[in-house]
């Protein structure tokens, strides 16, 4: 599918998007956001980039956790940029955080604009992550570093004899009920189980340059989140 064929999907449901993904996580997105930002570790006076940050929920959280942090967040849709920026408004937070319409694959910055980057549930969305990761390593600074969370298969027999279940049949039903909107559940349930497995992250990753990766998985493997630094010799 085509990048702004899902930014038009997700577009549609956008308003009721915070709410689909509370129930339909139980909650869990919520601690791995917190996760993603303990991991990050910011400092003051860094500059993050949140790659397809739908409504602003990773740069809110970002944020809250470091109030002298220089936060930019991108997205396609700009449905999800006006949600965002509507939270970020009511937060308090509209002065703090910029919002950018861009594409992931053509980022309008240049080389080394920013020491942290990160891509929550948005990596299975680029049609050529080779071409997203190049883009992503190239803004980064000497020694910065790329955080990516993204849905999983737990690896764990019994974790996915539970899991595949509802990922397959009761979270398309569900999503489409609370957003009045099925395609984007049914899309979200076929780009999860055709991503690729952890190790193969990894290696593209480390392909493109990233030295160290690594993993870790959340919550019985249902997410997972990588991580790998731009160490320039």
């Amino acid at each position: 599918m085509h990048p702004h064929e899902i930014a038009q999907m997700f577009s549609k449901i956008a308003r009721r998007y915070d709410l689909a993904n509370r129930i339909l996580s139980f909650n869990r997105d919520r601690a791995w956001r917190r996760e993603l930002v303990q991991q990050a570790a910011p400092r003051s006076g860094e500059r993050l980039l949140d790659l397809c940050t739908g409504t602003g929920d990773v740069v809110i959280a970002f944020a809250y956790a470091c109030p002298a942090l220089q936060i930019v967040g991108l997205d396609l849709s700009e449905e999800m940029l006006r949600v965002a920026r509507e939270k970020c408004a009511r937060l308090g937070l509209d002065q703090r955080v910029q919002f950018v319409h861009g594409d992931v694959l053509e980022l309008p910055f240049a080389e080394s604009s920013f020491e942290i980057a990160t891509i929550a549930f948005g990596l299975r969305n680029l049609p050529d992550r080779a071409r997203g990761l190049r883009e992503i390593y190239r803004v980064l600074s000497h020694r910065g570093r790329v955080f990516i969370l993204e849905f999983s298969a737990p690896q764990s027999f019994l974790a996915r004899s539970v899991y595949l279940p509802y990922l397959r049949y009761i979270v398309p039903w569900v999503g489409g009920m609370l957003t009045g909107a099925r395609a984007p559940y049914q899309y979200l349930r076929d780009s999860i189980l055709s991503f690729p497995n952890r190790a193969q992250i990894l290696e593209e990753l480390y392909d493109v340059g990233f030295r160290p990766v690594g993993y870790r998985d959340l919550t019985f493997g249902i997410a997972t989140l990588y991580w790998g630094g731009k160490a320039i010799c």
